[in-house]
């Protein structure tokens, strides 16, 4: 049973989380499940699936541009490359054809092909093979420098670790590259590169706009089960996509994870389970625009408004009609905000502010109103007039001045409640309010808890899942290093 260790002790909740069970891994935790129960909520247990000869798939996934982020629809544009490699055991031995120099001029051809068996491909290009018009059947050698082109081998009748995305809105489907790179008695290892400039579907939390936090995510799931492939991230340097206008990345948690495989589970309770990994970009909102562009002339707009105070009470008429038209000014904005954000069941930060500015203008219009219903009841109007200006003001003041430190703010755990209100699976953790109990959540079930505790046996509604974040784990399925050609299969060994 391997044991995940938390990134850092202090940004941890509870100590209790430092060391987590991460079950059917094995202790070197290489990256792959080795078995697992399906059905396990069986009476008898589950039927245990052996992933032992499960293909590693190492997967890579580079963003290059993000292009566009659309608020409103909910969804961002992104260019990148997805790169896969995998070792394929029944890739060796194969046919194929090179194409060579005829060096004894015996034909008026200056090139011509051989019908070859592969037995071996070095890193550097060289291979070792059989002519099948050779009567003796020797085993020859050729340096990368003796032959001009070696076909590549029948794609269509080798493996494939299919795949697909899971909130690709567009379907681009790019000619990928596939590329032989060595090849021995042991297999052959193949690369697969593709480009995509595809659109993805995302949920955004607009709670804190324009002073928000957004994950970018790019989900894509094996179309095979786990026990005939499974994706395992590679490590690799840091390298930032060029971003687009009014959004920055966040390099500091970005480092940390960029592309991870979500954690197979050893109990199971379905039939089928296939490995998935997403890639997350953590975006921060340039709110520069929305705050100095439309927020500041609406703070502009309610200090002309407090200028209402100053028109003689005599002209009620004046008073309102000078109040309606900065009202309708507030409104003009606020119809502005709500064109360029979906709709949602919640007030963003922005919403907040101008129902507050609106809030103000109508008391002052409610304070017009009531002045004038008790004219000649209070000796000096005027006075109230100045008090309450005075008091709007400030208030005004005070709102303002909070949302401009909130602007150039950032908060120590945005991105713990991002990971939360997203329920991003890269670490839920169930904790039982009851007792305490803390575990491991299923991935299957990260979303929802149909168990019981297993300490107490507390109902499910006592159940909350915590989703952390890369700042406070490392990844459960370990980042490999990409594999390098073994030592013998570097070059072919020179001839004595």
């Amino acid at each position: 049973m391997g044991r995940i260790q938390a990134a850092s002790a202090e940004t941890v909740w509870d100590p209790v989380l430092r060391y987590l069970p991460l079950e059917g891994y094995g202790d070197d935790n290489d990256g792959v499940l080795q078995n697992y129960y399906r059905d396990c909520y069986d009476r008898d247990g589950g039927v245990l699936v052996d992933c032992t000869e499960a293909i590693k798939v190492y997967i890579d996934i580079v963003g290059h541009e993000l292009k566009t982020v659309d608020d409103h629809r909910e969804e961002f544009r992104m260019v990148f490359m997805l790169k896969l490699a995998w070792l394929d055991p029944d890739l060796k031995n194969f046919k194929s054809v090179i194409t060579v120099r005829d060096s004894n001029a015996g034909t008026k051809l200056h090139l011509h092909q051989l019908d070859v068996v592969v037995t071996k491909m070095y890193a550097n290009g060289d291979i070792e093979f059989i002519d099948l018009s050779d009567p003796e059947q020797k085993t020859q050698v050729k340096r990368r420098r003796d032959y001009l082109s070696l076909k590549e081998p029948e794609w269509k009748e080798c493996f494939f670790p299919t795949f697909s995305f899971i909130n690709m809105q567009n379907d681009p489907a790019p000619a990928g590259t596939t590329k032989l790179l060595w090849c021995s008695d042991a297999g052959g290892f193949v690369s697969y590169t593709v480009k995509y400039d595809a659109t993805f579907k995302e949920f955004f939390d607009l709670t804190n706009f324009p002073k928000d936090h957004q994950l970018c995510r790019i989900r894509l799931t094996a179309e095979k089960t786990a026990d005939e492939f499974q994706f395992v991230p590679v490590k690799k340097w840091f390298s930032s996509p060029q971003m687009c206008d009014m959004w920055t990345l966040d390099e500091e948690i970005q480092k940390k994870c960029t592309v991870y495989a979500r954690y197979l589970d050893r109990q199971f309770p379905y039939q089928l389970q296939r490995s998935c990994v997403n890639a997350v970009f953590h975006l921060e909102r340039k709110g520069d625009f929305y705050f100095h562009s439309m927020l500041f002339m609406v703070f502009l707009v309610i200090v002309v408004s407090l200028c209402t105070l100053v028109i003689p009470l005599e002209d009620v008429s004046g008073r309102l009609a000078y109040s309606s038209t900065c009202f309708l000014a507030v409104m003009a904005y606020r119809y502005t905000l709500d064109a360029m954000l979906p709709r949602k069941d919640y007030f963003t930060l922005a919403d907040k502010y101008v129902i507050f500015a609106c809030g103000l203008q109508v008391a002052i219009v409610l304070q017009t109103v009531i002045l004038q219903y008790i004219d000649g009841l209070v000796a000096d109007p005027s006075s109230i007039d100045k008090c309450a200006g005075l008091a709007l003001l400030f208030a005004w003041l005070v709102v303002n001045y909070y949302l401009r430190r909130i602007s150039r703010s950032k908060p120590e755990n945005d991105w713990r409640s991002v990971y939360q209100a997203r329920r991003e699976p890269y670490a839920p953790v169930k904790r039982c309010s009851n007792c305490g109990e803390k575990w491991l959540s299923k991935q299957c079930e990260h979303k929802g808890c149909p168990r019981k505790c297993g300490n107490c046996h507390a109902p499910s509604s006592n159940i909350e899942v915590v989703y952390y974040t890369p700042c406070e784990f490392e990844s459960f399925v370990k980042p490999q290093k990409f594999p390098d050609a073994p030592r013998e299969l570097k070059q072919a060994p020179c001839e004595p």
